[in-house]
């Protein structure tokens, strides 16, 4: 701890002219200097002021897909585990269907019935346009010949249903780009239309859900950005949902926001923190560091045309590091905003140290 007797000796050297009522002072330059004496002039500004809100991330469900087998069967392949992170088309299963197998029978059988009856189509047809045989033979053969066309048409629209087949084998691909999320079978598994296989998740993109009491439900409005602070790191994101009910655990009203999480900040069931910037009306501030407690007062040093004298004041609340200005001082006059520890102990006889 070190006194400043060197630097009040100084002052004291300039303020021996009004030592009586000490209403104003003024200071060499060399003396402004060493006690670090610094001013800025006071001005109208629109400060920004941000809230901040409890928050959980969870997975957007937009960006999850369920991959379930299209037809009862069996799992004969897996490509991809859990936890395996994917891309959109990748091969992730194959499926042993029995009904597949019938239905490419089926196909196959069509396929040759097809062959024969255009055949026998062509054959009697020439035989009628020689008039060799009536025209009841040669529209039989062109009702069957059509009806074989259709009958293989509809048996390929049916597997094509079922989507892609790779010998045999229904093939499950990704529908997106993501990471699996859960894994529900394993090989040799029996699936169908209600077995889960495989939850895919994409996370470049989450939902925050922060907490927002009713009260503060008018910072927020859809499409309005906002930050998000996690453990790991800070990500951004917009307003989505504002709820129209109040959470029975938290009392507060739940707002879904959709954040952007392609530098993997963010992870589902993380606690966050949600902050909420506002832009305040314009108003007269003045820096924190120039104000000065004396007693029951809130006063500032003013400096005109080299003459320090304080100045008693009104404030309002605290934006970051201004205080608002309510009465006592105007837009353009300079405040001391560095060194008011030193002309405090001048002004108020307080001796000041320093660390």
């Amino acid at each position: 701890m070190r006194i400043l007797l060197t630097l009040l000796l100084l002052i004291n050297f300039v303020f021996a002219e009004e030592e009586e009522h000490l209403e104003k002072v003024k200071l060499p330059e060399e003396v402004i200097k060493q006690l670090d004496i610094k001013v800025e002039a006071v001005k109208k500004r629109s400060l920004t002021v941000s809230k901040t809100y409890p928050a959980v991330v969870k997975d957007d469900l937009t960006l999850s897909e369920a991959i379930y087998s299209p037809v009862e069967g069996l799992i004969r392949k897996l490509f991809v585990k859990e936890g395996d992170r994917v891309k959109k088309g990748q091969k992730v299963a194959l499926i042993y269907s029995p009904r597949i197998t019938q239905l490419l029978s089926d196909i196959y059988l069509a396929k040759v019935n097809l062959e024969n009856a255009r055949k026998v189509y062509e054959r009697e047809k020439q035989l009628y346009e020689n008039q060799v045989i009536p025209y009841t033979r040669y529209f039989n053969a062109m009702v069957n010949y059509e009806n074989a066309k259709g009958r293989l048409k509809a048996l390929e629209k049916t597997l094509e249903a079922f989507g892609e087949i790779e010998n045999g084998f229904i093939v499950l691909r990704a529908g997106m780009n993501g990471y699996v999320a859960e894994q529900n079978v394993i090989l040799g598994d029996s699936v169908n239309l209600d077995k889960q296989i495989f939850k895919i998740h994409s996370h470049e993109r989450l939902w925050v859900v922060a907490f927002v009491p009713v009260q503060d439900l008018a910072l927020f409005r859809k499409g309005k950005k906002v930050k998000i602070v996690s453990p790991i790191g800070t990500s951004y994101g917009f307003v989505d949902f504002i709820s129209h009910k109040v959470d029975s655990d938290t009392k507060r009203n739940p707002v879904r926001i959709i954040a952007d999480n392609t530098k993997d900040y963010l992870k589902p069931n993380m606690f966050v923190d949600v902050l909420v910037f506002t832009k305040l009306p314009e108003n007269l501030y003045v820096p924190a560091s120039a104000i000065v407690y004396q007693e029951d007062k809130v006063l500032v040093f003013v400096e005109e045309d080299g003459y320090f004298h304080p100045v008693e004041i009104k404030i309002g609340e605290r934006v970051g590091e201004y205080y608002q200005v309510l009465d006592g001082l105007k837009e353009g006059q300079k405040v001391v905003v560095s060194g008011t520890v030193h002309l405090k102990a001048k002004f108020f006889g307080e001796a000041e140290e320093e660390e």
